[in-house]
Order: structure tokens, then C-alpha cells, then sequence
């Protein structure tokens, strides 16, 4: 009986000790409660509103951000912004031509109920044709976050990436002045 006690000691002994270490290498390699990872999508189509002075524009936002919580400590593993806006040509409520388009200013507000947060300067890529043979001049921004430094592929926006949110607006405006005419709101995008 005592060679049976001793024996079911040691078995149990050995069940704990190796769930405790099983834990240990669990979390040690991100399997435990110590982790938790966070992806935001969102996108915004941008479209005229009533008095826009150009009903042909258009344009589309995204936001795409992945952080990663280990440990209490947060680290952005992708943080991306881009925008793309299309201008007819010739828009003359806007005053763009064939001519003047790359030298357009281009701008795009991001606000929330705080006020403006954000304030991308679109950089012209190209005129190009649109599925109805119309010519349209097209502008884009896009900024990421890379190995810690904010990264300008196209257009800036305030040396930073912007953290845009579902319910946050972009609206695009021309000029000095501005002269707002496209805006959109951002949706949660799966």
C-alpha cells in the first residue's frame, strides 16, 4: 500500500511540475494572456455633397494599422495610410486643366468630433482615361510607418501617419482658400 501511495505522490508531483512549465513556455512564446494583437480597417469613399463645385470627382481613403501587446508593451507591426482623389480635366469650377493639373494643391482634412487631426498633402500621379473615355487627373497620398520611421511614397501628411478611426471624416479640398468638394466618412472594413 505504501509502494502504491508513493508512487501515486510521484505521478501527481510530476503532472504539476509539468503543467507549470508547459505555462511558462506558453507565454514565454506568446501563447499566454500576455498577448493580444489589435488590426484596424477602415475606409472611406469619397464622394460630392450638395454644393460641391465638382460632381464628377471622386476619390477612396484607408487606414490599415496592426499593433501587437506583449508584456505591456505595445509595438506597431503595420501602420499605413493612402488616398487617391480623381479630378476631371478639364474641371473648370476647380480651375484644373491638362496643363496646370501637377501643379494642382490637393489636400486631404482628417477630423473626428476633436476638431482636424490630420492634413495630407496629395502629390499628382497622372492623367489618365476613365472607363468613359474621359480624361481625369488623378492625386495620391501614401505614408507608412516602417521600422519605426514615417515613410512618404507619395504625398505627406504632417510627418505623420494618420490615425484614422471609423467615423472620422476625410475631405478633400483645392487650393488656397480652401475649397472643399469630396468628403467621406470612414467604415470599419473587413
Amino acid at each position: 500500500m505504501q509502494t502504491l501511495y508513493k508512487s501515486l505522490l510521484v505521478t501527481t508531483l510530476c503532472a504539476a511540475v509539468s503543467v507549470f512549465i508547459f505555462a511558462d513556455v506558453s507565454q514565454a512564446n506568446g501563447g499566454g494572456s500576455g498577448s493580444s494583437k489589435v488590426k484596424v480597417k477602415v475606409r472611406a469613399e469619397l464622394e460630392p455633397f450638395d454644393g460641391s463645385p465638382d460632381s464628377d470627382a471622386e476619390g477612396k481613403a484607408r487606414h490599415k494599422k496592426e499593433t501587437r501587446t506583449r508584456d505591456g508593451v505595445t509595438k506597431i507591426k503595420k501602420d499605413e495610410f493612402k488616398a487617391t482623389v480623381k479630378i476631371p480635366v478639364p474641371s473648370p469650377a476647380l480651375g484644373i486643366t491638362e496643363d496646370n493639373a501637377e501643379n494642382a494643391d490637393i489636400r486631404l482634412i482628417l477630423s473626428n468630433a476633436g476638431g482636424n487631426f490630420a492634413n495630407c498633402q496629395l502629390e499628382f500621379d497622372e492623367i489618365d482615361e476613365d472607363d468613359d473615355d474621359e480624361m481625369q487627373a488623378e492625386f495620391k497620398v501614401d505614408v507608412r510607418l516602417k521600422k519605426g520611421t514615417v515613410r512618404d511614397k507619395r504625398g505627406t501628411c504632417d510627418g505623420s501617419v494618420p490615425d484614422a478611426q471609423a467615423g472620422d471624416v476625410a475631405t478633400a479640398t483645392f487650393g488656397p482658400g480652401p475649397t472643399p468638394f469630396l468628403r467621406g466618412t470612414f467604415e470599419q472594413h473587413h
